[in-house]
């Protein structure tokens, strides 16, 4: 199997990019999914601003409604944007790991101090359908098999690639940089 990830030296370090998983169930189910989104985006909205035969709409209901219908639509079309174009973008500068999650080169960056990250590793996600991460990682949005501890935290990114490359990312991170085990060295 091919690597997904592309590792690149830039003026700033190490440069790893990780392409989104293209999932084709996404791609072709979240536009149909958004088309009948659109409609009921549109006529509730028509529904607020002119109340059907003069009579009193539950305006604050369908006020409610809207919002996180709404919502619900930003996140399919972001998601339908991450599968189809988004990637990760690691850079390990001389003082930080930069981790940047961007759709069409817009996105946020997470910057990690290098002295403050303990024990960089291959680690498997365990699923819990309590937690909110886990529903994300469905949809191929955060997570990953690359962690690390970071203060109280453990980070994770690297949510396209199999185990074998994320062993391989990693044996690249530490050949540049020492990455301390454990948190027990500094205390």
């Amino acid at each position: 199997m091919r690597a997904r990830a592309i590792l690149g030296e830039t003026p700033n370090g190490l440069k790893i990019s990780i392409p989104s998983r293209k999932n084709p169930f996404m791609l072709i189910f979240l536009p149909v999914w958004l088309v009948g989104w659109a409609f009921g985006e549109f006529f509730v909205a028509r529904t607020i601003v002119v109340p059907p035969g003069g009579s009193p709409a539950p305006i604050l209901f369908l006020v409610v409604w809207l919002t996180f219908w709404t919502l619900g639509g930003a996140f399919a079309i972001y998601a339908f944007l991450w599968t189809a174009v988004g990637r990760e973008v690691v850079l390990l500068r001389p003082d930080a790991l930069v981790i940047r999650s961007q759709v069409f080169n817009l996105g946020r960056s997470r910057e990690y101090d290098l002295n403050a990250i303990r024990n960089l590793r291959v680690a498997a996600t365990p699923f819990n359908p309590f937690d909110f991460r886990s529903g994300l990682q469905f949809w191929g949005i955060g997570g990953g098999l690359i962690a690390f501890d970071y203060g109280a935290g453990t980070i994770r990114f690297g949510s396209a690639v199999q185990e074998g490359e994320a062993s391989d990312i990693v044996s690249n991170l530490k050949r540049r940089y020492p990455f301390a085990v454990s948190n027990r060295e500094h205390r």
